[in-house]
């Protein structure tokens, strides 16, 4: 009588063949995985920069309407008004300066931005109105492949108190 023979595991030869289709299977899905993370960090930098030009404007608007209240007439005024708003742009960052007694302090507001526009639109009858205008580099675009990488963000306020 023979005596069975115990196992003996895998071969190297079959261990190799298993890793290579397992690799073969996993190729694709860590590409894949790879291209979600990109999509949902662009998404996220494109929120981001969303909520940083709904700030922007909100604040800006929210200065505006406590403008001094103009006679339509006098656009002079306005227009010397709206130089004086505490507002820069330097290297793509947008940049508030707010007096406190005698000490100016610079606030970011946001970066990335491209352009920056206030402009009186309107002093006919009635309060006068001014159009904010934000356009920012958008994260997610290569400037290499020639496309526009600008998105505009735009508000229209009308200025001072209801009269």
């Amino acid at each position: 009588m023979t005596m069975p023979r115990p196992a003996h595991g895998y071969t190297l030869l079959e261990l190799l063949i298993g890793l290579t289709i397992a690799a073969l299977v996993m190729l694709p899905l860590s590409e894949m995985l790879r291209a979600g993370a990109d999509s949902a960090r662009f998404v996220r930098a494109g929120l981001d920069q969303n909520a940083d030009a709904r700030f922007v404007l909100g604040r800006i608007v929210a200065q505006a309407a406590g403008a001094p209240q103009q006679n339509a007439k006098r656009t002079g005024d306005l227009a010397a008004w709206l130089a004086t708003l505490p507002y820069t742009l330097t290297n793509g960052t947008l940049v508030e300066t707010i007096l406190d007694g005698k000490t100016a302090r610079n606030s970011v507001l946001a970066t990335g931005v491209r352009a920056f526009d206030l402009r009186l639109l309107d002093v006919g009858a009635g309060r006068p109105v001014m159009r904010i205008e934000l356009v920012f580099d958008r994260p997610d675009c290569d400037t290499s492949r020639g496309q526009d990488c600008s998105v505009a963000y735009a508000r229209t306020v009308r200025l001072g108190a209801a009269p």
